[in-house]
């Protein structure tokens, strides 16, 4: 978890601004250019009123040459380690002496813009390593938003596992944050390939996290009455607009202003509700979300693109400035360019269809306001839409901050996936799909100290 005092805004923007880049070689087909207009429609906003008239981001793709870091590593007491690379990405493979011949790939989440591609090792390493199971990760051949990357080099890591290691009896795929994307677009698209799949603050529900940072920019521009449009993809002029416009609009995350807490009641509507630790999440991710909205969503190139408030329906509570229907109707709309959430063309920023024939477990913490619950919620209603509901278990962890699980639940749900895909019963979870304010006591463990217990509702 990443706090807001750890650096100073415009400083953490500066860092991460200096390698915006994207993919190497991105498909673009009709660009908009600056100012470019679309009509939003009525049937989207469920006060039916009427939308602002939406703009599209400018696309401007940014070449960069990757470097794999040295993988290098030490395997563990008792297991022998493999390391590489592979078209384009760096590898590392360790295997125990007792391998009982499975194999779990792990694909790892966002790390920003640099050239410098990394590879690590999964959370639950040691546990692998102690119970028999080999681990496969990749550093993916770019960084930046890239999930299809993801997908596509965790899938060619399979060769080289198999070239290395052997043809595994049962393969795995776990992924955290933007590796939670990776892994349901991998089930989608590569139906066979693995046997089990298991998720912690994971971007489950596809292209959705690209448009909660749009929503929460335009939201808070929205309310400092700051137009953020134009300069999204120029960081520097991005995080001086951030540092001495919207941030004094909204207030200290401690002393927010009249603006700040309506901002904060719709953060909380849009990402689930009223929960345990939504406070604390919010909080410790104030000023880091804006870092993010420029690193992943306002950096040039296909996040950018494919990001859209376009049918965002922001609600708030009553008292607080303005009524649900003026939030509506005059919040700033951005359309996403087509081309990038064409199934086709860009299959990862498409719609996800949650045809999966994969057994899928969650982790996801309440108060993670980084990859927001409500990203679970949407995962939900896509799997029972195509018919699947009985490939997904999805588990609260009344938490802050983001992937902050115990070693204890990330085992218990690891184990609970492995005996379903053996053919036991299908574990328990959370009903995720409504009321949120008192979620996630059967598995959370252990409840924190100051745990706040049920979340009335306004």
């Amino acid at each position: 978890m990443v706090r807001a005092a750890v650096v100073p805004l415009l400083a953490a923007l500066a860092l991460f601004a200096t390698s915006c880049s994207d993919d190497a070689n991105p498909v673009i087909v009709g660009e908009p250019t600056a100012g470019a207009t679309a009509t939003a429609t009525v049937e989207a906003s469920p006060t039916a009123v009427a939308y602002q008239p939406s703009r599209m981001l400018p696309v401007t793709p940014v070449s960069i040459d990757y470097e794999v870091v040295d993988p290098a590593f030490e395997a563990l007491p008792g297991a022998r380690a493999m390391f590489g690379q592979y078209e384009g990405g760096g590898y590392q493979i360790e295997v125990p002496e007792a391998w009982n011949g499975d194999v779990v790939y792990y694909a790892h989440g966002f790390r920003g813009n640099p050239p410098a591609l990394t590879v690590g090792p999964p959370p639950l390493r040691e546990y692998f390593i102690a119970n028999g199971y080999a681990w496969a990760a990749s550093s993916y051949t770019k960084n930046g938003y890239e999930p299809g990357a993801g997908a596509r080099d965790t899938f060619a890591l399979r060769d080289v596992f198999a070239e290395q290691v052997g043809v595994p009896d049962r393969s795995y795929i776990y992924g955290q944050s933007m590796g939670g994307h990776v892994v349901t677009f991998s089930l989608e698209q590569y139906p066979d390939a693995y046997d089990g799949a298991i998720t912690e603050c994971g971007v489950v529900s596809g292209h959705e996290i690209l448009d909660y940072f749009l929503s929460w920019g335009t939201l808070a521009g929205y309310f400092t009455d700051v137009d953020l449009y134009g300069i999204t993809t120029d960081a520097p002029r991005f995080a001086i607009k951030i540092q001495e416009e919207i941030i004094p609009g909204l207030g200290d995350v401690n002393e927010p202003t009249a603006a700040g807490r309506a901002f904060a009641d719709v953060v909380e509507n849009m990402t689930g509700g009223p929960r345990p630790y939504f406070r604390e999440g919010f909080d410790a991710n104030y000023n880091f979300n804006f870092v993010i909205l420029v690193n992943a969503v306002g950096a040039a190139g296909p996040a950018n693109a494919a990001s859209q408030n376009l049918d965002t329906a922001y609600t708030i509570d009553d008292g607080l400035l303005v009524s649900t229907d003026e939030l509506n109707a005059n919040v700033p709309r951005i359309a996403a360019n087509t081309s990038f959430r064409d199934g086709v063309l860009y299959p990862e920023f498409g719609e996800m269809t949650g045809k999966i024939q994969t057994p899928l477990l969650t982790l996801h913490n309440t108060g993670d306001l980084f990859v927001p619950i409500s990203l679970e919620q949407s995962y939900r209603e896509i799997i029972e839409d195509a018919g699947n509901g009985r490939l997904l278990v999805q588990r609260a962890i009344r938490r802050a901050g983001h992937c902050a699980f115990s070693e204890e639940e990330r085992v218990r749900a690891f184990d609970d996936l492995v005996a379903w895909v053996e053919g036991g019963p299908k574990p328990l979870g959370d009903d995720i799909s409504g009321d949120l304010s008192d979620i996630g006591r059967a598995f959370t463990t252990p409840l924190e100290d100051d745990d706040p217990g049920t979340i009335a509702r306004p």
